[in-house]
């Protein structure tokens, strides 16, 4: 016979059993980290490289040059501290056995805990990659007075902009998005992890910059994606990539050589471009599109194809299977087995997880209208599903401590936890994450 000082043990090994077979968050996150936990706000660290191994030519005779992989320690913080602290009337005679808990108090034990985790997790979809957002772009192309400027600082750059319509340096006046809705064309508090690159012409555009902080609805600051300063993909003496020069692809060189693209009569008058500034609208007619577009965001980021993963509420659970593209042709791709960690379905490359309730994160979109001044409240709110690997997110946890005391002044017994648990996403590691930020 098991003694009653199993049971927190008991009962702490049988939720976490549970969690981890019915939580989303144990299919996409990592936990390759170096450390131990042992109490709150312990830290754990995360080893991560911040450029590629740069590959040379070789000539006979000539010394070969040496590179220096630039390495950064992230480090993980244990924040989080849940406990349960609850009483049960003569809790000797309810169990006879530590195992034979209720199931009642395990499936609502376990549910608290999994929603918890998995909000704290799946909050994280806004550290995805500046460039890898999924919605309605705001794009301002050049124009007679349209002008935008970066200066380079020491972690990044700033942005200025001045207005497309009468050189204005102070406000921005509204801009329409591909779907009619005219909105704030300036900076804003809700564009802050989002990107934002320059623009001249649909071929002359700069690599995506994550912007950091606003400043004004006419100036921000920027960080590269990874928020690198320097490496041997920068230029030399600049901090953002491909802001002298180009990286030939999403960057053109205007001539040969490191010489700047903003060159008079090529780039003058540049525009911009805010990514994500208003969610798009997701229904069944279009979750396929879009669900590529998330493919095509991880593929041009060199994501390996395999273990992706995509977090959706359950409203979008019922498009996607109305969605043409599953009936019934892709009928296939959808799981009838046992569901596991909320996945339901395969679509795209990707396996589709459901979390229900509230443990998406939303983010309200960019303000209506013209004016500068305007308020956002009337905007748009739409949610943040994370489309990643679990290479994008690093989770560590420990339940800490289990325990039966005495009730005071009552014939019962208290049972006591306490589960530590923290997250990050390292620098580079945003490359693995991209968002559908949309609304239904």
């Amino acid at each position: 016979m098991a003694t009653l000082s199993n049971f927190g043990e008991q009962f702490a090994a049988k939720t976490l059993t549970k969690v981890y077979a019915e939580a989303v968050f144990p299919a996409i996150v990592n936990r390759n980290y170096e450390g131990e936990i042992q109490k709150p706000g312990d830290r754990v660290n995360i080893l991560s490289f911040l450029n590629n191994v740069l590959l040379s030519d070789y000539a006979v005779g000539s010394d070969m040059s040496s590179e220096t992989i630039v390495d950064a320690e992230d480090v993980l913080v244990v924040e989080k501290r849940k406990y349960y602290n609850f009483s049960l009337d003569r809790l000797e005679d309810l169990f006879t056995y530590a195992n034979d808990i209720p199931a009642v108090l395990l499936e609502n034990s376990s549910y608290v805990l999994k929603n918890a985790i998995d909000t704290y997790i799946l909050e994280k979809a806004a550290e995805a990659k500046a460039g890898n957002w999924i919605a309605f772009d705001l794009q301002v192309i050049g124009g007679a007075v349209t002008m935008a400027s970066i200066v380079t600082t020491a972690t990044g750059g700033t942005v200025t902009l001045v207005s497309q319509t009468d050189a204005d340096t102070t406000t921005i006046g509204g801009v329409e998005l591909i779907d009619g809705t005219v909105v704030h064309g300036g900076f804003e508090a809700c564009d802050v992890g989002k990107g934002f690159r320059l623009r001249s012409t649909a071929t002359y555009v700069s690599p995506w910059y994550k912007i950091a902080s606003v400043t004004s609805s006419v100036s921000a600051a920027l960080t590269e994606w990874d928020g690198a300063v320097s490496g041997s993909d920068f230029t030399e003496g600049f901090t953002l990539r491909g802001i002298y020069g180009g990286d030939g692809k999403y960057f053109p060189k205007t001539q040969p050589g490191d010489v700047s693209w903003m060159v008079a009569g090529t780039c003058a008058n540049l525009g911009w471009e805010i990514q994500a500034a208003y969610p798009t609208a997701v229904s069944a007619s279009s979750i396929y599109d879009q669900i590529t577009l998330l493919a095509e965001r991880l593929n041009a980021g060199d994501v390996p194809m395999d273990n992706r993963h995509l977090t959706v509420p359950e409203e979008i659970v019922t498009q996607l299977k109305q969605s043409s593209e599953t009936q019934p042709s892709g009928i296939s791709e959808i799981y009838t087995g046992t569901v596991i960690n909320g996945r339901f379905m395969r679509m795209g490359g990707f396996d589709i997880h459901m979390a229900t309730g509230a443990r998406l994160s939303t983010r309200i979109g960019k303000a209506l209208g013209n004016a500068a001044s305007a308020t956002n409240a009337s905007s748009a709110t739409g949610v943040l599903m994370l489309a990643n690997t679990p290479a994008f997110v690093t989770f560590a946890e420990k339940w800490s401590e289990s325990r039966i005391v005495d009730a005071e002044n009552q014939f019962a017994k208290k049972y006591q936890g306490l589960f530590l648990y923290g997250c990050k996403v390292p620098a580079y590691s945003r490359k693995f994450g991209t968002v559908l930020y949309g609304n239904f």
